[in-house]
C-alpha cells in the first residue's frame, strides 16, 4: 500500500509518500510504483498511532464525577461514592465485558493504537484491534493498593511497578511518594501516574511519569510541575477515563498544550516515541523506515503541522493502520481500496457527523448498552 502526498508530523515540512509492506513501513519518500493500492492523500497529515499510557477501560461509561476541588484521591473517592451512588451502581451493573469494549472503542476512534489499561485483565481484550499494554504490575495506589509492599519486593518479579502516586495537593500526597521510594528495596522500575505532588528529587527515582492534566485539573485544580520534572524522568501522556477527563484524547492534548509546560515536540513525543521506548514497544512510535505501520491519517486543518495535529478531532481522521492493517477509515475513502484490503465485515458508524467504517464490532456493544438508558460520553452512533 502506498499513501501519497502526506505531511508527516514531527518530520520536515516536505510532502512525502509512505510505502507499507506487510506490517512494516518499507519506505518514506517519493514513490513511482503503480501499486493498485495507491491512495492520494493530498491535504492530509500522518502521525504514528497514538499511545495512551493511562486509561481504566472499564470506567469510560461514566460522566465526569466531582463536586469540588479535592485535596487528594481518597477525599474524591469518598465524596462521589456518597453523592453519586446511584450513577455508580447503575454503571457497575453493566457487564464488565461491555464496559471494557466501550473503553476500547473510545480509544480506537481517537487514533490510539496502543493503550495501557490500569486494572484487571479481561478476555474480551484479546480481540481488541488495539495493542493492550500490560507489561507491568498495576497497583492502584499507596493508600488503596492492598499488599503493595509485598508485591513490590517479590525478588523474582522484575516487571515495572505502575502506580497512581502523589495524586493530590496536600502533604500526604508528597509523603506517600517517599513511602513508595523507601519500600522499593530491590529498586524495581517505577512508573508513576499523575505525580501532582512530586518533586524533582523524587522524580529521579521513577523511570517515567504518566501525565494526565485534564483529569488533574478537574479534580485538584493543579497538575504536576512538568517543566521541572521533564529533566529528571520520562514524561508519558495519558487520558485517564471519562470518570475524570474528556473522552477525546485530542481534547486532553489541547489542555496540555495550553498549559505550555512542554514544547509541541515534547508533548507529541510523550504520546508517540518516548511512550514506545518506556513500554518496550520496539519499532513503534515513529513513522520511519523499518518501523511498524501503526499510522493515522487526518485532514490537515492548518498550515502549521503541529497546529494541525493538535487541532485534530476523531471526525477528522481518515485512516488508521495497525501493523499495516486497516482498522478504521472514513467513508470518503471507500472506493480507494481494492477488494483484497477491504472485506464486507466492516460496519459503518457515525462519529460526530462523519461516517467511519471499522471491522471492530461496535454495534454489538452499543446495542448491548441501550437497555441501560445511559447518556454515553463518546460522540458516536451506529448507522
Amino acid at each position: 500500500m502506498i499513501l501519497k502526498n502526506l505531511h508527516i508530523v514531527g518530520s520536515n515540512n516536505s510532502i512525502q509518500d509512505i510505502t507499507v509492506r506487510g506490517e512494516d513501513i518499507e519506505c518514506i519518500g517519493s514513490s513511482y510504483s503503480n501499486d493498485v493500492n495507491t491512495i492520494d492523500l493530498k491535504g492530509c497529515i500522518a502521525f504514528p498511532g497514538l499511545i495512551n499510557s493511562h486509561d481504566h477501560l472499564e470506567y469510560n461509561l461514566y460522566p465526569r464525577l466531582g463536586h469540588k476541588i479535592y485535596s487528594d484521591y481518597v477525599e474524591w473517592g469518598k465524596d462521589i461514592h456518597i453523592k453519586d451512588k446511584n450513577i455508580i451502581d447503575l454503571i457497575e451493573s453493566v457487564h464488565i465485558d461491555l464496559r471494557m469494549k466501550y473503553g476500547v472503542i473510545k480509544n480506537l476512534i481517537s487514533g490510539v493504537t496502543a493503550v495501557a489499561h490500569h486494572g484487571s485483565s479481561n478476555s474480551v481484550l484479546n480481540n481488541s484491534p488495539l495493542a493492550i499494554i500490560n507489561n507491568g504490575t498495576c497497583i492502584h495506589s499507596v493508600k488503596l493498593g492492598g499488599k503493595w509492599k509485598v508485591k513490590i519486593n517479590l525478588p523474582k518479579n522484575r516487571e515495572p511497578f505502575i502506580i497512581h502516586i502523589g495524586e493530590g495537593t496536600n502533604s500526604k500526597s508528597s509523603e506517600e511518594i517517599n513511602e513508595l521510594i523507601r519500600w522499593n528495596l530491590f529498586n524495581r522500575k517505577l512508573i508513576g501516574i499523575h505525580g501532582i505532588a512530586m518533586t524533582e528529587e523524587q522524580s529521579k527515582k521513577f523511570a517515567a511519569l504518566i501525565w494526565c492534566p485534564d483529569s488533574n485539573l478537574f479534580l485538584f485544580g493543579k497538575t504536576a510541575d512538568i517543566t521541572l520534572l521533564k529533566y529528571c524522568t520520562n514524561i508519558l501522556f495519558g487520558t485517564d477515563s471519562t470518570l475524570t477527563a474528556d473522552w477525546n484524547i485530542f481534547e486532553n492534548l489541547r489542555v496540555a498544550r495550553n498549559l505550555n509546560l512542554l514544547s509541541d515536540e515534547e508533548l507529541f513525543f510523550s504520546v508517540t516515541q518516548i511512550a514506545a521506548q518506556v513500554w518496550g514497544m520496539k519499532d513503534y512510535g515513529r513513522i520511519s523506515e523499518g518501523y511498524k505501520a501503526d499510522i493515522v491519517i487526518s485532514r490537515q486543518n492548518s498550515e502549521n503541522i503541529y497546529d494541525s495535529f493538535y487541532n485534530t478531532n476523531p471526525r477528522d481522521i481518515l485512516l488508521i493502520l495497525k501493523k499495516g492493517k486497516i482498522i478504521l477509515f472514513d467513508h470518503s475513502l471507500k472506493d480507494a481500496f481494492s477488494d483484497e484490503i477491504i472485506q464486507n465485515n466492516f460496519e459503518e458508524i457515525n462519529v460526530n457527523g462523519k461516517v467511519k467504517l471499522t471491522e471492530y464490532h461496535i454495534s454489538e456493544t452499543l446495542i448491548g448498552l441501550k437497555k441501560f438508558n445511559l447518556s454515553l460520553p463518546v460522540g458516536m452512533e451506529i448507522m
